[in-house]
C-alpha cells in the first residue's frame, strides 16, 4: 500500500498538476485545493479555513507526509496540525512567498500574510525552493536596492532546504528552425497593473521605441485590461498585445520567436522562460531569482534595467548564431528535466519521511 501524502495548493497552475501526477505514482495523494479566488473574501477565506480543517482532522491521522506548493495563509493549519500528530510538512517555495516589493508585491508586503507565512517557514520540516536564490538573493538594481528571498524577510529561520528546480520535458517543447524573423516576445498572464510592473512590460515597451525595426509581442493580455495598457503606456506601433492562448499554442509562438525576454522585477524560476529555451529562443533576462540560473551561459543577462542596455542585449542576442537556438535548449534539457525534479523530489521526500 502506498504511504499517504497529503498536498495542499491554491492554484491548479501545470506544474503544480505535474508535482501531483508525479507524486500519485508513489504516494496515495489527497489533494486540497484552498482556492485563493474564494479566499479573496472574509466568508470565502472563513469557509475555506473550516473546509480544510475538518479535511485535516480526517486525513492527519493516516498520512505520512504533507506536502504543500508556497507559503501563504493556506499552509497555516497544515503545518500546525501536523505538528499535532508529528507528521512531516515540506514547502515548495515558488517566488511570491520569498520576497517583499514596492509597490506590495509579494508575501511579506502584507503585515498579516507575513506573520502568517514566517510561522509556516520556521515551523515546516523542509523547504524545497526552486530556486537557491529563492533562499537569497543580494540587493539589485531591479529590486530597487532591496534584498530578497525568505532570509531577508525571516530573521533566525534554521528550517532545512534543498533546491528542487520544476522540470520541463523536451519532447512537448519541440526545436523551432534555425532561421527565425526579428521577433522578440514575452508571455505572461497580464490581467493587472502589478503584472505589467513586477514582468518588466512596461520597460519592453521603452525598449520598443529604441529598436522600431524589431516586431516585439506580449501574448497573454487579458482583453479587459488591453485599452488601459495602451492609454498608460502609449506602446509603440512595433507592439502587439495578443491575449491569453491554450498552453497547447505555445510551442508553437516559441518556435516563430527568435529572442525571448523576461525582464522580470519579481520571479521564481519562470516556466515560459524554460519553455522558450527549449524551443530555440535565444533568452535575453534580468538577474532576478532563478531566471539567471535559467539562462547561464546560453543568453543575456541585463545587470541593470536601463532600456538602452536593454535594446543593446536584444540587438545582441538577434545577431547570434544558429547554435545558440541549440546552446539553449541543451541547457534547460540538461540541467532542468523533468527526471531531475523528480529525481530529486522523491528523494527529497522519502528522506523526509525517515527523518520522520
Amino acid at each position: 500500500m502506498k504511504p499517504r501524502l497529503l498536498f495542499v495548493y491554491l492554484h491548479p497552475s501545470p506544474f503544480v498538476l505535474e508535482d501531483i501526477a508525479l507524486l500519485s505514482a508513489h504516494y496515495e495523494v489527497r489533494p486540497f485545493h484552498f482556492d485563493a479566488r474564494r479566499a479573496r473574501s472574509v466568508s470565502g477565506m472563513l469557509q475555506l479555513l473550516q473546509a480544510q480543517w475538518q479535511w485535516l482532522h480526517r486525513e492527519l491521522a493516516q498520512a505520512k507526509l504533507v506536502v504543500g506548493w508556497f507559503v501563504d495563509y493556506h499552509m497555516v493549519l497544515p503545518v500546525a496540525l501536523a505538528q499535532r500528530w508529528q507528521v512531516p510538512v515540506a514547502a515548495i517555495l515558488g517566488g511570491f512567498d520569498c520576497r517583499c516589493l514596492p509597490p506590495k508585491e509579494g508575501v511579506f508586503c502584507s503585515r498579516w500574510r507575513a506573520a502568517l507565512a514566517r510561522y509556516v517557514y520556521r515551523r515546516a520540516s523542509l523547504l524545497l525552493p526552486v530556486s537557491a536564490r529563492l533562499m537569497e538573493m543580494p540587493a539589485t538594481a531591479w529590486t530597487d536596492g532591496l534584498a530578497q528571498g525568505v532570509r531577508a524577510w525571516v530573521s533566525g529561520l534554521r528550517t532545512p532546504f534543498r533546491v528542487v528546480p520544476t522540470g520541463y520535458d523536451p519532447t512537448s517543447w519541440p526545436m523551432g528552425p534555425e532561421q527565425r524573423p526579428l521577433v522578440v516576445r514575452t508571455v505572461a498572464f497580464v490581467d493587472s497593473e502589478r503584472v505589467v510592473y513586477c514582468k518588466g512590460i512596461d520597460l519592453l515597451f521603452q525598449v520598443a521605441h529604441q529598436l522600431p525595426e524589431v516586431l516585439f509581442e506580449v501574448v497573454g493580455v487579458a482583453p479587459e485590461l488591453r485599452s488601459y495598457v495602451q492609454r498608460r503606456y502609449a506602446p509603440p506601433s512595433n507592439v502587439v498585445l495578443q491575449p491569453p492562448v491554450p498552453r497547447a499554442a505555445l510551442a508553437a509562438i516559441y518556435a516563430a520567436t527568435s529572442v525571448y525576454v523576461q525582464l522580470s522585477r519579481a520571479e521564481g524560476l519562470p516556466n515560459a522562460l524554460c519553455e522558450a529555451m527549449l524551443c530555440g529562443c535565444i533568452p535575453v533576462g534580468s538577474p532576478v531569482f532563478g531566471i539567471p540560473e535559467a539562462i547561464g551561459d546560453a543568453g543575456i543577462v541585463v545587470e541593470k534595467p536601463d532600456p538602452k542596455a536593454i535594446a543593446l542585449a536584444i540587438q545582441q542576442a538577434l545577431s547570434l548564431g544558429p547554435e545558440w537556438r541549440h546552446r539553449a535548449r541543451e541547457r534547460i534539457a540538461k540541467h532542468f528535466s523533468r527526471e531531475h525534479r523528480a529525481t530529486a523530489l522523491l528523494e527529497a521526500l522519502a528522506a523526509l519521511c525517515e527523518r520522520g
